[in-house]
């Protein structure tokens, strides 16, 4: 019996253990769901002291609090106020009311290890956020501590929130490494649900981007995506992202996905850009673009690892359509521009503000003339030299139709170059275009190193059809019988049949047979001047304007025009020769074959003189000489025609073109028509009336032989118009002279 006994009482025992532990856990069980029931609000103080130990910063709870620790451990705070990091003068990083936090305590667990905080979710009726960075880097988030193996502690990034709803939310951002102050009032949640038309967020962003001043409305799918500020996430979780608004003087849309705003800035989608001119944009950017006339831009640009793309389908800029896709790597000092720029046209006008010009002209409608100093033609506004120098670049360059800002000539065609700015040192590599029929090549550098510019131009002009390039030397609409052509074929084609109108014309006129030719008048010459160009200009200049650097210019020009016809009433008008110019205007302006014309210019200290200046045909030689002073933009030249043949009444005087470029002046040297007059009228006083023509009567010269020829004679140029306004410095020497006439052989 006393086996039985001894088990009664260890049956016993265990059975008030269980019912102790039952009972406690009861009680456990009991005071937990009181717990949870009630918030937990003895909790407040350890939760608010353990906060505040975890974050590194002041924590403080207001009003009511609860606190759920286990199914979907939520905490909810009247109003919650986060301190920012040590040293940043920021009076909070969060202040917040009717604040309710949700999280897993995974996430807390791997928080407390090292890793960033999440948090499942942030609801607050009210939200109040101080993002500030300092230049040292130093920012109001880096709150917390992580151990990094290397450096010891480092700051953790802001914390990341997988659901965000806020019925009234503001961020101040103020980042003086962007230099950057921008004010965000928020509004928006993430949605889903029973609601998924509730997801998203608008923000209105009011602030400046470094100069730039914004005003912007965003839309965005999901807020944390564009918060996160990870540099180093190279493909981060991107939300849907609509921006638009103005941004300085410009307008600006965007439409795709973003992500990492306040870090590395991923975001991809299509662009629209339009505003009053490229260089505003530039600037604060840190481009060195030019200034232009209002741009509107269409494409798609995104930005991922400091690196910008933009695939531009559609650019007008003024009245020019380009397009192009370029590539802008901010990790290089200087920054570093890539790319290709091409487009059916691009008009000199729309740059025109970049160099000091007038703005918005065309062939089509001329530019408005901007405000320069009176009697100026040359700009004079100065280069912004230090813009060379924000970044380097390596741009090619297509263009179909390059059209100047002037109507007296036809746009350059197929123009190819390469642009590279190094350093503060533009140049345009591998210039090539098609020109009338002909070539243009070369390469041009603008030095902006220095205090004043340094510019230096090679340039070659190849088979160039005079009359389909320059406007000004065709005939009006009512004077010629058909426009002169542009393409090759056509104007070879009108250049032989023009030489072989104008050869037949000048044997009729000198009593030679003429073959076929068919009778009457000889037929219309398309152009006062015809024939295929060839040019060399080889200068250099310096200054911080366009019009300084032409007040310097240096080197030789050489301009020669060979193949072609001259008008020949021009030819008897510069001769002054009265009787066959009547004639001329009763037949018609047939034109005469063209040996050749050549002009040698040597440039000195901005005065370009003419070295050898000369038109020949079968009717006279004319010789011009003179000079063009680009410093005062003065003009001196004289012309004078030497006939081949005997003309009746013949003036023969020098005619003279003086004045300024802006306003120029032709007349007749006085001197010389003041003596034949007076010879004139004394023999018709002394003889009779007929004597008096005979002072008029001119026997002519008869052919001198080549006057473009190298080792041509050059004395019989005409006399120059007065150059006392020139200094003796700026008369080229005999040695220049010389090297002038090697260059041009």
């Amino acid at each position: 019996m006393q086996p039985l006994a001894t088990a009664r009482p260890a049956l016993s025992r265990r059975r008030r253990a269980t019912y102790v532990a039952c009972a406690t856990i009861g009680v456990i069980a009991l005071a937990v769901l009181g717990g949870e029931t009630s918030g937990w609000p003895f909790l407040k103080d350890p939760v608010q002291k353990g906060m505040q130990r975890a974050a590194g910063v002041p924590v403080q709870f207001g009003g009511d609090f609860r606190i759920r620790l286990l199914w979907r451990p939520t905490l909810q705070i009247e109003h919650l106020t986060l301190g920012s990091a040590a040293g940043v003068p920021a009076s909070h990083l969060l202040d917040g009311q009717q604040v309710a936090l949700e999280w897993r305590w995974g996430d807390i667990y791997r928080w407390r290890r090292g890793e960033p905080l999440h948090l499942r979710a942030l609801r607050a009726g009210a939200l109040d956020v101080q993002l500030l960075r300092l230049k040292d880097g130093r920012a109001s988030w880096h709150i917390g501590h992580m151990q990094h193996a290397d450096t010891g502690e480092r700051a953790q990034p802001l914390p990341t929130v997988g659901r965000l709803d806020l019925a009234d939310g503001h961020v101040v951002f103020d980042d003086q490494v962007l230099d950057t102050q921008l004010r965000v009032d928020v509004r928006g949640g993430e949605g889903g649900g029973a609601q998924p038309q509730a997801s998203g967020y608008r923000a209105d962003i009011t602030g400046r981007y470094r100069a730039l001043p914004v005003k912007l409305t965003l839309r965005s799918g999901s807020a944390m995506p564009l918060l996160r500020n990870e540099d180093d996430d190279a493909n981060p979780a991107t939300t849907p992202l609509r921006v638009e608004g103005q941004a300085g003087a410009s307008h600006v849309l965007f439409d795709g996905q973003a992500a990492a705003l306040m870090g590395g800035r991923h975001f991809d989608g299509v662009l629209r850009f339009a505003g009053p001119s490229l260089a505003k944009v530039g600037q604060p950017l840190g481009l060195a673009l030019p200034e232009t006339p209002a741009f509107n831009l269409l494409g798609r640009v995104s930005h991922h690892n400091d690196v910008w793309t933009l695939r531009a389908e559609r650019a007008t800029i003024g009245r020019s359509e380009l397009a192009g896709e370029f590539r802008y790597d901010t990790r290089h000092d200087p920054p570093q521009l890539s790319g290709q720029v091409t487009g059916p046209r691009l008009l000199l006008a729309d740059l025109g503000p970049a160099i000091g010009a007038p703005t918005g002209g065309s062939a089509d409608l001329p530019a408005p003339v901007a405000p320069r100093p009176a009697g100026r033609v040359l700009p004079q506004e100065h280069f912004k030299l230090p813009s060379l120098r924000q970044m380097n670049a390596d741009v090619q360059v297509a263009i179909d139709q390059l059209v100047f800002s002037t109507s007296a000539l036809t746009p350059l065609r197929n123009l190819r170059t390469r642009v590279l700015l190094n350093d503060g040192v533009l140049e345009l590599q591998g210039l090539n275009a098609q020109v009338a029929g002909g070539q243009l090549s070369g390469v041009t550098k603008l030095d902006g190193r220095g205090q004043v510019a340094r510019w230096a131009a090679q340039l070659r002009f190849g088979g160039v059809d005079v009359a389909g390039w320059v406007r000004g030397v065709r005939k009006s609409e009512g004077e010629r019988k058909a426009p002169a052509p542009t393409d090759a074929r056509a104007l070879r084609q009108q250049r032989e049949a023009t030489r072989k109108d104008a050869e037949t014309a000048d044997a009729a006129r000198q009593g030679a047979p003429t073959g076929d030719a068919p009778k009457g008048a000889a037929p219309e010459a398309p152009a006062y001047l015809t024939g295929q160009l060839e040019a060399s200009v080889d200068v250099t200049g310096s200054g911080q304007s366009t019009a300084e650097i032409l007040s310097t210019l240096e080197g030789p020009v050489h301009v020669i025009v060979r193949d072609g016809t001259m008008s020949h009433l021009i030819t008897e008008a510069v001769g002054l020769d009265v009787a066959q110019a009547l004639g001329v205007l009763v037949k018609g302006d047939d034109p005469l074959p063209l040996r050749c014309a050549r002009f040698d210019f040597a440039t000195q200290r901005g005065v370009m003189k003419i070295t050898r200046g000369v038109f020949d045909n079968p009717d006279s030689t004319i010789r011009v000489a003179g000079q063009l002073d680009l410093r005062t933009e003065q003009l001196a030249l004289a012309a004078r025609a030497r006939p081949k043949d005997v003309s009746p009444v013949s003036l023969r005087a020098p005619v003279t073109v003086t004045g300024t470029l802006s306003h120029p002046s032709v007349g007749v040297q006085p001197s010389k028509l003041a003596a034949r007059a007076a010879g004139a009228v004394a023999l018709g006083a002394l003889v009779g009336p007929l004597a008096a023509l005979i002072p008029l009567i001119d026997p002519g010269e008869g052919d001198p032989g080549n006057p473009c020829a190298p080792n041509s004679a050059s004395d019989a140029a005409p006399a120059q118009p007065s150059q006392s306004a020139t200094p003796k410095a700026a008369q080229p020497s005999q040695s220049a002279t010389a090297k002038n006439e090697r260059t041009a052989r």
